[in-house]
């Protein structure tokens, strides 16, 4: 908007990176650098959509979940957490695995934020996310507040 002023259902953020990064770490999660960006929230719902490509050398179990200023974003609206499978589990054979998630995260307080995608893996040998021809993305869409629950 011309005046600064930020209006409930538009879009926030659309980031795009096209590197790799490969993480070792077992059962920790692991920021992955290029999906790092800045956003601006005037408090209403937030559909994060995550699009990312991953790969592995043998079969694991790995999970990724969308970080608001370090916090993963579904602890502002109450969501369930559970520490190892955050926004679910998934599998990969040898080879390469999309890992697509859309989700309205709620809670957020209106203000500035910075978003990053954490993966955690349960395999020993590393994991690849992301390749210079394999663009990878995120989106940050702020939705009208949500309508009361009926009675």
């Amino acid at each position: 908007r011309v005046d600064g002023t930020l209006e409930k259902g538009e879009v926030r953020v659309q980031h795009s990176w096209a590197t790799n990064f490969s993480f070792t770490e077992v059962l920790t999660f692991v920021t992955i650098p290029g999906s790092i960006v800045g956003f601006e929230s005037a408090g209403g719902p937030l559909l994060i959509n995550v699009d990312m490509s991953l790969f592995a050398s043998v079969a694991q179990t790995f999970n990724c979940r969308p970080m608001i200023d370090g916090v993963w974003a579904g602890v502002f609206g109450g969501y369930p957490y559970v520490d190892r499978w955050t926004e679910g589990l998934t599998a990969t054979q040898y080879g390469w695995v999309n890992w697509s998630k859309s989700r309205v995260y709620t809670g957020v307080p209106a203000g500035h934020y910075t978003l990053s995608i954490q993966c955690l893996k349960d395999g020993n040998v590393s994991m690849m996310v992301g390749h210079p021809i394999v663009p990878q993305s995120v989106s940050v869409l702020e939705m009208h507040s949500m309508a009361p629950p009926l009675p």
